[in-house]
């Protein structure tokens, strides 16, 4: 069975408009799409570049595919001839490339949507089918999409009990009013805003939630003393938990027979309503993600970012650029790397956001202490340690550009500005530093800032590691490399590429100088050598 097919099955017809308020722009960010509703959706399809089954109405997701290759405007256009209803693809920073892709999915009449940065692959998939798998239950019509409340209500009525509705983690989203024959759980849980720390390890030691996860069908669950009898349902979209329905009875027994047939019918439709309330509330948060993100771009509004987080605007701030080590190991975790790092900032005493973006993630600190001093110790301390948890939790080196304290919110972006350069300074020069400041690679910056100004020129003449590549034997390049960048000793050159000295000499002696023709005792042979050697780890992928 191909992908296409496995990730192509059919799903009831949902206008793109419809799906996207349901799923949210956490998961799946809209670039383009045409007038009105944008169409419909009648399944989600993993795009097979060696087996393309495009139909009318398919949602392509594009894995694989460069949102800023030509590849991918081509294939919106082949979408749109073929009548799909969008494609998504891995998410961009680049704005001239969004350009082209609205261009194109204007005239070929299709969408164009973007993984949300702050997800994966898996989970944009399995958001899109649940969006594409809610039914609507006739009975319940009248409630407004993402209602909870109303909807909390309206199943009460149906099911003849009070009714709590929950997320994952048993917090309570709504409930139906209640009369004063509450029992005194109920009346915790509400008040609490979730059941009471006693009543959830009980049940999870009794392995109730095991069971719930597992369940397809409304489960029972006897009355206990004071404690009335309940019916409770897990809520899902396709395959994807939402959260749970709790009935309790409310002054007389349930009608369980009934309660239990009217509880499981009102699950169908409680997903499109806990899905649309978890994307309103996704959503909440990707717009602060992009008031903060719209700062430090040196575009957005100091004030606007501290009256929606409470990051003071007149006290000082700082910037961290994280990333993990370049390659294709660090490119896989890379989107997880945000929430990681928030995760370990999140602390008493930090105020802060993070924002992922092309490199890792990006980290602005406020509200720091007065003295200047002070608050560079305190973020070149939580440098410190967020390297080194996170290079310990990914088994992957990770390293931290410190941006420059700056004396108030809206010098933001100037903090950003230093924090990029310090970690392209880490990531270009041979320090054995995993968090800097500017100043301390300043070496490392100036010398990446001349290669980069040469990464698209060619000397009129062939040169000696031009002769080097052409061999294509990447130990002679690393012999030579190796050797300049330990000031031409070689033992600790062959130490460090773990060859025995002997061959590395007899390397370097008898094959790189002879095949290059490199004069290595020339300073301006050597310099000529670095530098291209430089050019050559950049273009590699190897630096920055």
């Amino acid at each position: 069975m191909s992908d296409a097919e496995q990730w192509g099955r059919p799903e009831p017809g949902q206008t793109l408009k419809g799906l996207l308020a349901l799923v949210g722009e956490r998961f799946v960010e809209l670039c383009a799409a045409p007038p009105g509703e944008g169409g419909t959706v009648r399944r989600v399809v993993l795009l097979d570049p060696l087996e393309p089954q495009e139909s009318p109405g398919d949602l392509l997701v594009a894995v694989g595919v460069d949102p800023d290759s030509e590849e991918a405007v081509a294939l919106v256009r082949r979408a749109g001839s073929a009548g799909a209803a969008g494609v998504v693809l891995p998410p961009t920073g680049a704005e001239a490339r969004n350009k082209a892709l609205r261009e194109a999915a204007a005239e070929a009449g299709t969408a164009v949507l973007f993984r949300g940065w702050w997800t994966d692959w898996p989970t944009a998939i399995g958001m899109l089918h649940a969006g594409l798998s809610v039914a609507k239950e006739p009975g319940l019509t009248g409630v407004p999409l993402g209602n909870l409340g109303e909807l909390a209500k309206a199943i009460a009525l149906r099911v003849g009990g009070s009714v709590t509705i929950e997320d994952l983690d048993s917090n309570v989203l709504a409930y139906s009013p209640t009369g004063q024959g509450a029992d005194p759980v109920r009346v915790w849980t509400i008040l609490g805003g979730k059941p009471p720390e006693g009543r959830l390890a009980d049940m999870e030691k009794a392995g109730f939630f095991r069971q719930l996860w597992k369940s397809t069908g409304v489960l029972y669950r006897k009355a206990q003393g004071a404690t009335p009898e309940r019916l409770i349902v897990l809520v899902r979209a396709g395959e994807v938990p939402l959260g749970s329905i709790w009935v309790a009875a409310d002054g007389e027994p349930l009608s369980v027979a009934t309660a239990t047939e009217a509880l499981q019918a009102a699950a169908h439709t409680a997903a499109a309503h806990l899905l649309n309330d978890r994307a309103r509330r996704a959503g909440q948060d990707q717009q602060l993600l992009e008031e903060a993100r719209a700062l430090l771009d040196g575009r957005g509004s100091a004030e606007l970012l501290s009256w929606r987080t409470g990051l003071p605007s007149a006290e000082r701030c700082a910037v961290l650029s994280v990333r993990t080590a370049p390659g294709r190991a660090g490119d896989a975790v890379r989107n997880r790397l945000a929430p990681l790092v928030f995760r370990h900032c999140a602390h008493p005493g930090h105020l802060l956001a993070v924002v992922p973006s092309d490199r890792g993630a990006l980290v602005l600190l406020g509200g720091l202490a007065k003295d200047a001093a002070q608050a560079e110790e305190h973020v070149a301390r939580l440098a410190r340690s967020l390297a080194r948890d996170l290079s310990k939790q990914l088994e992957l080196r990770v390293r931290i550009g410190i941006g420059e304290v700056q004396e108030s919110l809206d010098r933001a972006p100037d903090s950003r500005r230093t924090a990029d350069l310090a970690l392209g300074g880490l990531l270009f020069g041979r320090a054995g530093h995993d968090c800097a400041r500017v100043g301390e690679v300043a070496g490392a910056v100036a010398l990446l800032h001349y290669v980069e100004a040469l990464r698209d020129e060619r000397p009129p003449v062939t040169t000696p590691v031009d002769r080097l590549v052409e061999r294509n034997e990447t130990a002679l390049v690393d012999t030579l490399r190796a050797y300049l960048d330990h000031a031409r000793e070689k033992s600790k050159a062959a130490d460090a590429l773990g060859v025995a000295r002997t061959t590395f000499a007899h390397r370097l002696d008898q094959t790189v100088v002879k095949v290059s023709g490199i004069d290595l005792d020339d300073p301006d042979a050597r310099l000529l050598a670095q530098l291209q050697l430089r050019l050559l780890g950049l273009q590699a992928g190897d630096g920055v």
